[in-house]
């Protein structure tokens, strides 16, 4: 499986519970976290997502420059 690295920054409150996951042996490390994270995330607004872009992009369509 190939992968793409990135760095992101994160709340410090939220930092602070990603630690205590792992601390209490849910993941691993953060990168299983977040990785796990956005793929529940993706997964389960799949729909929503798909939907809103489509209405982006028929809005920009219907501006038009004529």
């Amino acid at each position: 499986m190939s992968e793409v690295k990135t760095t992101i920054s994160l709340p410090t409150g939220l930092a602070r519970q990603i630690q205590e996951q792992i601390q209490a042996g849910w993941f691993p490390d953060m990168n299983s976290l977040v990785v796990e994270a956005l793929r529940r995330y993706l997964e389960t607004h799949r729909d929503e997502l798909m939907e809103r872009f489509i209405r982006e992009d028929v809005e920009w369509g219907l501006q038009g420059d004529d």
